[in-house]
Formats: structure tokens, sequence, C-alpha cells
């Protein structure tokens, strides 16, 4: 880059508008301030007009030596509104927003780049609120916003309401279906907020939509999982003439990872392969997360390995994909070495990392992974606090949970559902319903998963009235209409609460249609509690219903057997292998340094052989020489096939 300016007149031909032009075409900071200082050793005169002074301090701005532009300004003896604006954006670009606010105020004058620069540097402070309410003011005193208004204004929107307003404001000045730019900022900003039908009635009365507008639309219908639309509206773009981009093509292969569709998928990455879109990092992403997604995790490293230089958005799908087959070593293997290649982790890097981590136990490595997060600064992004969260709660270490999620300012519906659940996972369902209260006082709108998690916490410590409250609250209050496994919820509380008759009438008057899942719950509840009675009577209504699980063939059996009716016996024997009903699997994992041993009911030997055995026995009869606590029916001599 230069270090002086371009060259120039001799002084006496130095004229201020070709000063201007040599200062438009500096590229550094000592290019300008050369040209400086050049300019004050030929005349001061050059400054008694703000014309220069106004050209040399945009200089100073665009080269980030904001702080310079803003001492020259401050000096001009006849500011006008475009020194104004100048000083302005020198201010915000230094972060100083309190100071600009204060230069907006005092200005005589205000024209549409005062508010916009205004309005750029509330949205950039993260204070959406402040910048809806300037763009109230801006048309209150008749300043006509621009479509870069609207753009700014749109991307703060967090409402329903304001996003109405700001429609219907770009409706009344002629630019919501007039200028792509404002159309395409109104549909991404209705798709942010949830409000899909807006977007689209905004993408249908555009006159002349681009690549970008069909683009925001297909996001748009890609977050409402409507897959066949997403795949209409490519095809309608491609028959129009429109040349699709990388993030056309990325959107609808994600859409076919998410419906695994892979022969559409196999189509988009031939089309992918044919227009050289491998060299785009989104769309080699994309692919790279399809191919995983169709266990082609070969192909997906092979073209990983290809690639002429590490991006951040393909290292989070391969690392995404390792960890999905269950190749954690790879996948941290793969994280270390996007760090020492010098590819920054962004927040789905850690995201991704964290969750897999916390699935297989590696608490080592991911305590490690929260060291580095807070020396790279992301301690506060709400995704990775979320991500943190859900690791220490997984590994059972709740206190650090509590802590990290207490330092988030700005907690989302994710988060609280996060914490909520893992307190539950832990056991803790006072803690729980606790963290359920304080969200609900704090104004956040709960969701199906928050309903899960009230209603089974409720279950754990065991409170059914309070359950049947909540499940009023919801659907008279937030319209969230309870499905099968709410209902399940509410069964698993009265199992526990011993009103296992008043289960059985909950599931034959609201279940009815899923009172073969419910029933299972309550059958196991029985055998808990050793209430041989209504085992028998649950059962047996299960059979009728011709059961695919063996359970409750086996409890029949058994009690049948006690009672020596062998012929029902052998008849339940007959309706299990009628209905080919199948005991179910389960295993046990164990994470030993750098390995996970996973072990599966059938299995007689495996990794160690006899010596897991020997001390399986040893634990055995530690036990058995341990006094019993209670002399209640013992369900497993009464049971002893029960899976």
């Amino acid at each position: 880059m230069p270090t002086s300016p371009p060259p120039s007149p001799n002084a006496a031909s130095l004229t201020p508008r070709a000063a201007a032009g040599l200062l438009a075409r500096c590229t550094s900071r000592a290019a300008a301030a050369a040209l400086h200082a050049r300019l004050l050793r030929c005349s001061r005169a050059f400054f008694r007009s703000p014309y220069l002074a106004n050209c040399l301090g945009a200089a100073y701005s665009r080269l980030g030596a904001a702080p310079s532009a803003i001492a020259l300004l401050r000096a001009v003896a006849r500011p006008n509104v475009f020194t104004s604006n100048i000083l302005l954006s020198g201010n915000l670009g230094s972060g100083l927003l309190e100071d600009a606010r204060r230069l907006f105020d005092g200005m005589p004058q205000r024209d549409a780049v005062t508010y916009n620069a205004m309005l750029s540097g509330y949205v950039g402070a993260a204070l959406p609120n402040e910048a809806f309410r300037l763009f109230c003011s801006m048309r209150e005193h008749g300043v006509r916003p621009t479509g870069f208004t609207f753009s700014i204004v749109s991307s703060a929107v967090a409402s329903a309401h304001h996003s109405q307003q700001l429609h219907a404001a770009a409706v009344r000045h002629g630019l919501a279906h007039l200028d792509a730019v404002v159309s395409n900022a109104l549909i991404d900003m209705y798709r942010r907020i949830g409000l899909f039908q807006y977007a689209a009635h905004v993408f249908s009365c555009m006159e002349e939509p681009d690549v970008t507008s069909w683009n925001s639309v297909m996001s748009a219908y890609k977050d409402q999982a409507l897959s066949g639309t997403v795949f209409d509206c490519f095809r309608s773009m491609r028959s129009k003439g429109f040349s699709v981009d990388g993030f056309s093509v990325s959107t609808v292969l994600s859409t076919c990872s998410d419906v695994k569709d892979f022969a559409k998928g196999d189509q988009m990455l031939a089309l992918c392969v044919k227009m050289s879109f491998l060299t785009n990092s989104i769309v080699c992403s994309a692919v790279i997360d399809f191919l995983c997604l169709s266990e082609r995790l070969s192909d997906a490293v092979q073209l990983f390995r290809g690639m002429p230089t590490w991006d951040s958005e393909p290292c989070n799908a391969l690392i995404s994909g390792y960890a999905k087959g269950g190749l954690m070593e790879e996948a941290l293997s793969l994280f270390a070495a996007s760090i020492r290649n010098g590819v920054v982790p962004t927040e789905f890097t850690f995201a991704s990392v964290l969750g897999w981590s916390s699935c297989f136990g590696l608490m080592e490595q991911g305590t490690q992974i929260h060291c580095l997060v807070c020396k790279l600064g992301f301690q506060d992004d709400v995704i990775v606090s979320t991500a943190l969260t859900d690791m220490y709660c997984k590994l059972g270490l709740t206190r650090h949970a509590r802590k990290i999620f207490r330092a988030v300012v700005a907690k989302d519906l994710v988060l609280w559902n996060t914490m909520l659940l893992g307190l539950l996972q832990n056991g803790r369902g006072k803690e729980a319903l606790g963290i359920f209260r304080r969200m609900l006082k704090c104004g956040i709108q709960p969701d199906r998963i928050t309903l899960f998690g009230a209603l089974s916490a409720c279950s754990l410590e065991g409170l059914v009235a309070e359950a049947l409250d909540i499940l009023t609250l919801f659907k008279d209050t937030y319209r969230i209409m309870p499905s099968l496994e709410h209902y399940a919820c509410v069964v698993d509380v009265l199992c526990r609460a011993g009103m296992l008759r008043e289960a059985v009438n909950f599931v034959e008057n609201k279940l009815l249609e899923f009172a073969a899942a419910t029933f299972s719950n309550i059958l196991e509840a029985c055998i808990i509690q050793g209430n041989t009675g209504m085992a028998e009577l649950v059962a047996e209504k299960m059979v009728m219903r011709k059961s695919r699980s063996s359970l409750p063939y086996i409890v029949l059996a058994h009690i049948y057997g006690a009672r020596c009716k062998w012929e029902k016996m052998a008849g339940v024997w007959r309706s299990m292998e009628n209905q080919r009903a199948k005991k179910a699997q389960s295993c046990s994992w164990l994470c030993i340094k750098n390995h996970i041993y996973v072990f599966k009911s059938e299995q007689i030997l495996h990794h160690g052989k006899g010596a897991t055995y020997e001390v399986l026995d040893l634990l055995f009869w530690d036990m058995m020489d341990q006094p019993k606590k209670s002399e209640g029916l013992d369900c497993l001599q009464l049971f002893p096939d029960y899976p």
C-alpha cells in the first residue's frame, strides 16, 4: 500500500477540486496525512470553506482514522450538514455512541444520511428499540426514508407489530414492491421473526424479483419445513432464466438433507460439480453435511481434503459428521487441526463439538474446549453458553451449568429449555420447576419443549395437581395443545403418585388411540410398586390390543404360572409368538481414556472378557451383604425375565 499520496499537480495548480480527487484515491492513512500536510504547507486558505475539510475528514474515516477526522472537523469554522454527517460517522466508527447522539441532537439540519448513520450506530450497538424509535422520529420530522433506511431498520425489528409498521411505511413511500433491496429486506425480516405468510406475500407482490429475492423466499420455505415448495421455487427460478448462485444451491441441498431426499440431493451434487460451486465454502459445507447424512463419510473426507484452503463452514460440517458417526476422536482431532491451520472457530463449531463431547462423556476434552471458549471471548455468546450448559448438565456438573446460565444476560428460549431439561436429567425436579417459574416471570414465550420439561419436573416430585394446572395454563394462556408426549408425562405423574387406577382411566378417556404406548409406562409402574393385581389388569388390556412389546406377555405368563394356570400361561406364550413381539434391546456405554465401550444386554463376553464379570460378581456379593432396607415385594423375584 502506498505511504505517500499519488502524483499531484504542482502547488500553483493544486485546486480544492484536484485535492479532493487525490483524497478520494488515497489508500492508506499515511497517504492522507501526507496530503493533508502538503495542503497546509501550500496555503491555509484551502480550509476557509468546509468543502476540503469535509473531503479530508471523509478520507480519514474511510481509512480507519476516525479520531483524526473528529479532531479535524471539530475545528471547522463554518460547518455544514455534510460536516456534521462525517463527524457523526467518525464518532460512531470510534464507538462513541453517546457523543454521536449528543452531536445528532444538536444538529440544526438533519437529512436522510444523518438518520441512516445514527440508525446504523444503534443497530451495531444491538439497541433495536432505540433504532425503531429514531425511525419513527425521522418520519415525524418529515425526512423521507431511503431504501437503505428500510434495510437498516428491518435488520433490527424483532416483533410482529413493528415489522408490520415498517412494511406499511415502505408501501406508503412506494418502495415495498418497486425497490428490490427493500423487498428483500422485508422478506428476510419476516422470515427471521417467523411471519412466513407475510414474507411470501411480499415476494408475490414484487414486480422484478432478483436472485436474492428467490434465495430469501426459499430460506423462508425451508424454515417452515416446506421442502416441496423449496424445490418448486428452485425449478421456477431456473425456468425463468435466473442464474442460481451458491446460496441457492446450498439452501436446496440443505433441504434435501433435512427430508433425507437423497435422489434430489445427488442431482444437486451433480449441479454443483457442473457449475464449479464446490470452491464455495458454504456450498462445500452443505455437500459435506449431505454426504455424511447419506452415509458417505469417506467421500466427504475426500472432498474436504481436496479443498485449497480451510474455512470454518466446511470444518464445522465435517466435525459434526464425524461426531454423528460416533467418531469423536476424529472430530476432536479435526477441531484441533483446524485451529492449528488458522481457522478461527465459530459459535457453531463450539456448539457441535461440545454437544457431541457431552454425549460421549468426554469431560476432560469438554473442559479444555471451555477454556478455549473463554480464551477466544465466546463466553458471552448465547449459542456457546447453551452448548456449555447442556454439556455440564449431561456430565452431572449442574453447579457449573448454573454458573454459566446465570452469567448470560440475554437468555433465549433455547437456553431456558436447556437448563430446565438439564436439571431434570440430574433428578432436580424442584430446581427445574423454579427455572420454569422464573422463565414465565421474565416474559419468555414457552413452547412444547418447555411444557414437556415442566410436566416431567412435576412427575419427579409427584405433584399431580400442579401438573394438571400447568397443562391447563398452556392450553388457555399460551394456546399450546398438548401432544402424546405431554399426556404421557401426566400418566407418569399419576403412576409415581401411586394413582394407578386414575392413570388407566386417564389413558382410556384421553389417549385411547395411543393406549398401547402409554399402558407400557403404567405396567412398569405396577411392577416397580409391586401391585400385581393392577399389573395383571393392564397387561391383559395390552394383550387384547395385540401389543408388539414382549413386556405384557412376560408379566401375564409369570402371573398365570405363579397361580398354576398353565393353559392360560401357554396361551399367552402362543399369543406372543403369533404377534412376533420383541424384547426391547438396551445397552450401556463406558468411556475409558479415548475409547468408548458399548455393552448390549444379549452379549456374554465383550471388551475385557471375564475380568468385567469378575468385578460385577464382587459388586453383587457386596450388595448381598448389605441389610435389606425394606420388606416389600421383590419384583425381580416375581418377574425374573423382566427386561
